[in-house]
């Protein structure tokens, strides 16, 4: 958090602005070694859908493989043709909410293609199809300067047939994979370890959307929608952290068949997640880049809640908010 009229120094006397630049030189010069063929697994499974696909058969997709996003292909015109993502289904469901009933949308959406799909997004947002791509060979420096432009938290990795020109779609990279491939791979973790989120600025203070148990869930959705977010914080009656609802929640709903349904209470939407599920993370201003590293580094988290000493939410750290105070 600012504090007027004081400028922030970290633990040795630099500013945070001085020592950011530092960090940033590290990183940076690590992500320009490496580019973004080098985090391509020897196997792994890509789903790709064609662009003639009706929406409904591909969000269906999506949520029966539960995956947050795939990339489109225009098998007429062999290229690559935008991303498909959990946000947009979100975005789908407050439209359709909040315009038509449910069985109207599922018989408009099924005659929708996926080609007419960008003309879709933009009657109920303003907001373009993720179309952002890069080639494997680019290195991540260049790979995370494109997605810090943009608020997509990944893109394609497309190449070209250099027999026919075709595009090829050969991976997708996002921003938590870079970060996890840094935290396991950069060798100097001192300056990592020396300064807090604080003395660092990294994260969103203040001001945070949060909603309770008993919150439907279509006021969630709303929620996302209006405020351009992906997690909400849900509390007790004391603003206790007691849990998170995240866009990708949505996709357990619709996997069971309650997508008109979505009067339905918090604490229900919550009980469907596997017992696996890793649960809530989170940390405090006084953690450090190291730290929070060392979380993504072990587990698939997307974003951290910062609470205070009585575990109520303060701010937000981001994956995005954390490559960003890495990149110069």
């Amino acid at each position: 958090m600012d504090i007027p009229g004081v400028q922030r120094t970290a633990g040795n006397g630099q500013s945070a602005e001085a020592k950011r630049k530092e960090l940033a030189q590290i990183a940076s010069f690590f992500l320009k070694q490496h580019s973004a063929y080098d985090m391509i697994p020897v196997s792994f499974r890509l789903i790709v859908l064609d662009t003639k696909l009706l929406v409904t058969k591909a969000l269906s997709t999506l949520v029966q493989n539960g995956v947050e996003s795939a990339p489109m292909y225009d098998s007429t015109q062999a290229c690559y043709a935008g991303m498909l993502t959990t946000t947009d289904l979100v975005n789908l469901i407050q439209y359709y909410y909040s315009n038509f009933s449910y069985s109207e949308a599922l018989e408009d959406l099924g005659q929708v293609q996926l080609e007419n799909y960008k003309d879709l997004l933009l009657r109920f947002k303003s907001r373009q199809t993720n179309t952002l791509c890069a080639n494997p060979l680019d290195t991540l420096y260049e790979v995370s300067r494109r997605l810090l432009a943009t608020d997509y938290s990944a893109l394609a990795l497309v190449d070209e047939d250099t027999d026919t020109g075709s595009d090829v779609i050969v991976s997708m990279l996002s921003i938590y994979k870079i970060l996890n491939f840094m935290a396991v791979n950069i060798d100097d973790k001192k300056n990592l370890k020396q300064h807090s989120l604080y003395d660092l600025e990294i994260g969103t203070y203040g001001d945070l959307i949060t909603a309770s148990m008993d919150t439907p869930v279509i006021d969630l959705i709303r929620m996302f929608v209006d405020n351009n977010i992906s997690v909400i914080p849900i509390l007790d009656e004391d603003g206790v952290v007691l849990n998170v609802f995240a866009e990708s929640d949505i996709i357990l709903l619709a996997r069971e068949g309650l997508l008109d349904e979505l009067n339905i209470q918090v604490s229900e939407a919550l009980a469907l997640r596997p017992d696996d599920y890793p649960g809530v993370h989170s940390c405090t201003m006084s953690d450090t880049l190291f730290s929070v590293l060392d979380t993504i580094r072990k587990t698939q988290v997307q974003r951290l809640i910062v609470v205070d000493e009585d575990i109520k939410p303060v701010g937000v750290v981001a994956l995005s908010d954390v490559l960003r105070a890495l990149i110069i």
